[in-house]
């Protein structure tokens, strides 16, 4: 498959900016002669770097795979052309609607005016912008770099590196007279790291637009026309703008969350984030939203504990750690064990722990909740579930392990919180807690969002 990405990366940007850095030095407009084709030939820097270190390459079955990525359709089944057609359209649309609904003015619609005008003009016009842009860039960018990065690298982790040179290549054209960047943005001004930030957020929508195409180029090169085409028709205003970059991020958001970091094309995440049963290891960043504090902050929970300082407190299922923090800052004297099934999930919890300087305070141990609990009889002052009961095979087998494992009189806490496929209602936590020979003594919250506590038999 050919060297690193690294070399083209160099190459590619130092193609590029031999051809614009005297422009911008210069200050002379891009739009003049002789600088229109500096302007030009700068834009295919990506596809002339990628065409210098493929022609050292003789392996035919490397150029057939190169041939089939950027000719052959049918590598791109019909959801992903629905993307590639509306996705971009339906965001300029949502964030021109939002702009003008806070009391902004609609556009001109200049060039959409102009080829309504003149729909003549309209196939000329889409081939200028397919070949001076999406084509030279892709057959570098993602054509070459990123099955390069993705080889060693997730495809989060890919993205973003190819995101953040691919921005960085755009740096000269800021102080380069008519274009878009220098007259429109400005060099360090909101509109210049709103654009850099869009570089981020987009390269990880191309790998995955990239990725479900079967590794399509042809499909980049469409998704990247799609988002230039449909900007030029709309010319939003720089707040509908602000809009975008808004509704782009909550769109990779929701790619990452849904088909998991590793390659952004795995449908099983999509079904473990809504389905029963443990969270995912790779959508654990969504248990550390700081959003969750809406629902429960850790500090209220903490409380509902009742924790003393030299408490010992066992928390099942405790996943990256978003509560364990909280409760080990109140045990200073204490110890709080951590058990989880996932080796990952203990792995981020104990990270966390230890930026907070905690992790002295805590003990880390793989197994299941509702199996024999590797700990003698009343060992622990307090134990405590958070969204966890449901998970479980056997919740009944758990509760009466965690009776064993507290002391008399300890405290047993059930919370259960609202977006949980595994909800356990009330009613449900209170039966189970008593037959297993707990009884109730405090509860928080009410519906679908509550903490209730139970007391073991002294």
């Amino acid at each position: 498959m050919g060297s690193g990405p690294w070399p083209f990366f160099l190459l590619a940007l130092g193609l590029s900016w031999l051809f614009w850095v005297p422009l911008a030095v210069l200050q002379v407009n891009v739009w003049g002669w002789p600088a229109v084709a500096f302007g030009a030939l700068g834009l295919f820097g990506p596809a002339l770097a990628e065409t210098l270190l493929l022609a050292r390459r003789s392996d035919p079955a490397l150029w057939r795979d190169y041939r089939s990525r950027l000719f052959d359709p049918r590598r791109i089944r019909a959801p992903v052309w629905a993307v590639i057609a509306l996705g971009f359209p339906l965001i300029n649309a949502a964030a021109l609607a939002l702009y003008v609904s806070g009391g902004g003015s609609w556009p001109a619609f200049e060039t959409a005016r102009q080829l309504w005008a003149e729909p003549w003009r309209l196939l000329p016009y889409a081939a200028f912008m397919l070949l001076f842009g999406p084509l030279p860039e892709e057959l570098g960018w993602r054509g070459y770099a990123l099955d390069r990065l993705q080889r060693y690298r997730s495809a989060l982790a890919s993205s973003l590196i190819l995101g953040a040179v691919w921005g960085l290549w755009h740096l000269p054209l800021f102080f380069l007279p008519g274009t878009y960047q220098h007259d429109r943005l400005g060099f360090l001004s909101a509109g210049f790291w709103s654009f850099l930030f869009g570089t981020l957020t987009a390269s990880v929508l191309f790998t995955w637009i990239y990725n479900r195409a079967n590794r399509s180029t042809l499909a980049a090169v469409l998704f990247h026309f799609s988002i230039n085409f449909s900007g030029e028709l709309f010319d939003l205003p720089q707040g509908a703008q602000l809009y975008r970059t808004a509704l782009v991020a909550l769109w990779t958001v929701a790619v990452v969350a849904f088909e998991g970091p590793r390659t952004l094309r795995g449908g099983a995440a999509w079904a473990r984030f809504f389905g029963r049963g443990a969270f995912a290891p790779d959508l654990s960043f969504v248990l550390l939203s700081p959003l969750r504090r809406l629902v429960l902050p850790p500090e209220r929970l903490a409380e509902r504990l009742h924790l003393n300082e030299d408490a010992r407190v066992l928390e099942l299922g405790p996943g990256p750690g978003y509560f364990s923090v909280a409760v080990a800052r109140r045990l200073p004297r204490g110890r709080l064990e951590l058990l989880d099934l996932q080796p990952q999930m203990l792995e981020r919890a104990r990270r966390r722990l230890a930026r907070a300087g905690l992790e002295s305070r805590a003990g880390f141990t793989v197994g299941a909740a509702d199996a024999p609990l590797p700990w003698g009889d009343g060992s622990f002052d307090v134990a405590f579930l958070v969204a966890v009961l449901g998970e479980l095979n056997d919740p009944l087998a758990c509760l009466r392990e965690v009776r064993r494992v507290l002391k008399p009189g300890g405290l047993l806490s059930i919370t259960e919180q609202p977006g949980d496929p595994d909800f356990v209602p009330a009613e449900r936590v209170r039966e189970l807690a008593a037959r297993a020979g707990f009884a109730p003594c405090e509860s928080y919250g009410s519906g679908r969002n509550f903490t209730l506590n139970f007391r073991s038999p002294a």
